[in-house]
Order: structure tokens, then C-alpha cells, then sequence
């Protein structure tokens, strides 16, 4: 498991309960005038956030953003917090310094006229090993947004994290409203950068349980560097050649050893074997590792062969998967990218319920509508059989929620789609901002495309490598 330069806050869930409520309360009481502040300030600059400021963009037409609306209320959700008491400089600031290292995968980056910009220095790209492809991805989108919308984008800084699960301060159990830690929970030692601030935090990455309500769930950088569009969505129609009565009625995947990582203290990835007994997640970390890959396959799909292949394998050529009618997805160390494809193909999509969500999950899926869910929080994966029960005795029924799972993917989950979401978020955040953001509070940002630029320009084989990885929009 890797290591984790983080702030943990040890609470029972009856304090963080009512910690959040208390975080309530101070909203009801208190976000009138949080938000009248914003208002009297203006947050003036160059390029102000408002809640129509958006469609303002041609683009915004050219790309029929309005068409995806379903998708933003997942923005809306992410933002809750943020609303009410304000995205703080100081909160920024800390989880930059927090966050903006190689150990914890995240750089802080943002928009000034329209411009992206790396706001503070990364490592060099080698120190980053595997993720330094992912942070080119992500450059390389922002700049995508930059092109598409330019000076319509507001002013705002925010860190953008690499991470399959998120590392910080909860904000269920401290936050603005109640930002001073307990006695004794600080690391002792050394500080790095400024003083602890409480989130909210302008914090962005692909998953997140609700443990972490403010982390802002963006698209995977996945879709980028596996060219979606073309490569699975372009190929809908060879899958549709298959017919549904030739695809074998067997559940079938093929996955990487992955282990789920999360927090102790989240009830909601906490993960039950079967008959409900603790005993897929290891004690002896205080079950912050879960091998549920592993657990799924030597309890459940081999005790099934003839209704399961299921297997920690070598990988199988996706156009394989539509063989089969029933496709399975078992979350990775987070949430897994696999689950966007495997939408695509036509087959009846088996997804675990893990706790963790991206940023389509909440407002695109809906279990007996485009794909069905098993292995609940409470339960154990032997719901799994109950859910391919199902599947066979309703086959006319499990063939149309399979349709409509195709149908998810290929109106939500497009380039154009994820371009506009990027775009709603950053208006959505920079209305939150209870300062104006400016380079003068970050002395050293130069602009992202400068940064590309410069790797591009680099001769090193391993430059050369990394500068041609493959990306999308």
C-alpha cells in the first residue's frame, strides 16, 4: 500500500455525525452572509464567476453543453460545502502545500484570463515514474478547456489530484464551521508549508466516497489516454453486430490484482465477505486494505464455473467482453475505469457497489435502468448470484437495461460531454471563491502550455516516451 503523506482526524461515527450536523446548522445560520460577502466583493478581476456567466461562451452552444445538464448536478452536490462557507485562500494554500508533491500525486494548477497555469512547481518528470503521465493528461485537457472556452473561463486555483482515493482532512469532521482539530491529532514533527486551514478544499480528483463531500469529482483522465471516443465508442456498432441471443449467458472479467484502499474511519467502503462476516479487509491496518478482487474470485466465481469467468488474469482484448451477456466490474484500488467501457458493448453490466463514485455514477446510473449493482454495503458478494437470477429468468428486461447502459454512454460520456463538464465545474468552483484569485499569490505559476512545451522539446528517451503518450479530448 502506498504510502500516504497525509492529515488524518480520528472520530467515532456518532462525534462525526454530529460534527456534520453542526456543519448544518452553521450553514442555515451562517451562509447568507458568507454569500452576501461574496456578492458585496465582487470577486473582482479580470474574469468573474456567476451562476449564467457560462453560457455566455459560443463554444457553450457549439458543444450543446445544455444537453449534458443531467450530468452537473453532481457539481452542484461536490460544491455544497464550498457554497456555504466559502473556498478560502488560506484552505487553497495549505492543501497545495499538503498535496502538491510527489508522494501524494496532485499539482495545483488554475486559469487567469482564460489561461491555465501550473501555479507551483512539480518535480521533475522522472520523480513522478507512472504518474507523471497521468499529470500530462491532465495538462494537456486543461489545456483542451483553455482552447474551447478561453477568457469565458473564470479566474480560480485548485489542486488536481492523480490519486485513485482521496488522502486529506475529512470535511466531515472538521471543517470552517468547526476548524480547530482536537487536542493530539496533528502529526508531531516538522510542518511542511502554511499553518493547518480546514477545508473546504478546491480539491479535484475522479473518485471519492461521501467521507470526503468536498473533493470535486472530475473525469478520468482515462478517457483521455485510452482515446474513448474512437476506441470504445466508435466501435458500438461492431459490438451491436453481436446478437444478444449468441452471447454467452455467463458473467465474465478479467482484472489486475488491485487492492480497494480507504479510510478506517469510512463506514461506507468498508467491504463484508460472505453472510455478511468481516473478513475481506485486513485487521491488522485497521482494514484500510481490501483484497476484494482476490476475495471475489476464490469465494464466489470459482465456487460458479459454469455462471462465471471471472479470473486475476492477463488482460482479455476488450472486443472479447461482447462474447458475453453478462459483464462484470469490481472496483480497483478506487474506482475503476474499466466500468465506462464494458457500458459500451452492449452486455448486461454486473457493477459492485463499492462506496466509491465518479463523477457520472450519481446522476447517469440507475440499477434496473442501465446497468444492476450487487455486493451493498452491508452485504456479501453472494448478491451477485441473486442478481443473475434475475438476469436469466428476465431476459427480454436484462436486454433492455443493457441497451439503455449503451445508450448512458454514448450521449453522456463523449469528449464533448466531459469538455463542457470541465468547464461547468470551473464556473461552479470560482463563484465558491471568497477571495480573488491572482498570480500574485502564486509568485512562481508560469502557464501550462510553456510547461508542455518545454517537455516536448526535451531529447531524453524517457522525454520522448512520455511526450507521446496518447491523448484525446
Amino acid at each position: 500500500m502506498p504510502s500516504r503523506a497525509t492529515i488524518h482526524f480520528r472520530a467515532t461515527p456518532g462525534a462525526a455525525s454530529r460534527i456534520f450536523i453542526f456543519a448544518l446548522l452553521w450553514i442555515a445560520l451562517s451562509g447568507l452572509s458568507v454569500n452576501a460577502e461574496l456578492w458585496k466583493r465582487g470577486l473582482s478581476g479580470p474574469a468573474k464567476a456567476s451562476a449564467s456567466g457560462y453560457a455566455a461562451a459560443p463554444n457553450y452552444k457549439a458543444l450543446k453543453c445544455s444537453l449534458y445538464d443531467r450530468t452537473y448536478k453532481q457539481i452542484k452536490a461536490d460544491l455544497t460545502l464550498h457554497r456555504a462557507m466559502g473556498t478560502q485562500l488560506n484552505a487553497t494554500q495549505y492543501i497545495s502545500a499538503q498535496l502538491g508533491t510527489k508522494a501524494v500525486r496532485g499539482m495545483t494548477v488554475g486559469f487567469f484570463r482564460g489561461r491555465a497555469m501550473l501555479l507551483t512547481p512539480l518535480l521533475d518528470w522522472p520523480a513522478y515514474r507512472h504518474h507523471a503521465r497521468l499529470h500530462l493528461t491532465n495538462m494537456r485537457t486543461l489545456l483542451h478547456v483553455e482552447k474551447i472556452f478561453g477568457r469565458h473561463i473564470p479566474d480560480v486555483a485548485f489542486v488536481l489530484t492523480t490519486s485513485d482515493t482521496p488522502y486529506h482532512v475529512s470535511a466531515t469532521l472538521v471543517n470552517a464551521s468547526h476548524p480547530t482539530p482536537p487536542p493530539g491529532l496533528l502529526p508531531s514533527g516538522r510542518s511542511r508549508g502554511p499553518a493547518f486551514a480546514p477545508p473546504p478544499y478546491p480539491l479535484l480528483g475522479i473518485g471519492k466516497s461521501d467521507y470526503w463531500p468536498d473533493l470535486l469529482l472530475v473525469p478520468n483522465f482515462h478517457f483521455h489516454m485510452k482515446l474513448y471516443d474512437n476506441a470504445t465508442l466508435g466501435e458500438i456498432p461492431k459490438y451491436a453486430r453481436i446478437p444478444w441471443d449468441e452471447r454467452k449467458p455467463v458473467l465474465f472479467g478479467r482484472f489486475s490484482p488491485y487492492h480497494t484502499h480507504r479510510h478506517a474511519d469510512d463506514p461506507s467502503t468498508l467491504k463484508l465477505g460472505l453472510g455478511g462476516r468481516a473478513e475481506v479487509c485486513d485487521p491488522a491496518d485497521r482494514n484500510q486494505t481490501c483484497p476484494t478482487r482476490e476475495y471475489f474470485v476464490e469465494r464466489v466465481a470459482s465456487k460458479h464455473p459454469g455462471r462465471m469467468n471471472v479470473a486475476l488474469a492477463e488482460m482479455v482484448p476488450m472486443a472479447a467482453h461482447a462474447e458475453y451477456k453478462y459483464l462484470l466490474n469490481l472496483e480497483g484500488q478506487g474506482i475503476s475505469s474499466r466500468l465506462e467501457h464494458i457500458l459500451a458493448m452492449g452486455s448486461l453490466v454486473l457493477k459492485e457497489a463499492s462506496g466509491y463514485y465518479a463523477y457520472y455514477y450519481r446522476t447517469l446510473l440507475q440499477p434496473g435502468v442501465n446497468l444492476l449493482e450487487f455486493w451493498p454495503r452491508g452485504a456479501g458478494p453472494e448478491d451477485v448470484m441473486r442478481q443473475l437470477d434475475w438476469a436469466r429468468a428476465h431476459d427480454g428486461e436484462a436486454q433492455r437495461v443493457a441497451a439503455a447502459g449503451v445508450g448512458t454512454a454514448r450521449k453522456y460520456l463523449t469528449g464533448s460531454a466531459r469538455t463542457c463538464y470541465w468547464y461547468r465545474l470551473l464556473h461552479a468552483l470560482g463563484a465558491t471563491q471568497a477571495y480573488a484569485p491572482s498570480p500574485r499569490h502564486w509568485p512562481q505559476a508560469v502557464p501550462l502550455a510553456q510547461v508542455v512545451r518545454e517537455l516536448e522539446g526535451r531529447r531524453e528517451p524517457w522525454a520522448r516516451a512520455l511526450a507521446g503518450e496518447p491523448w484525446a479530448p
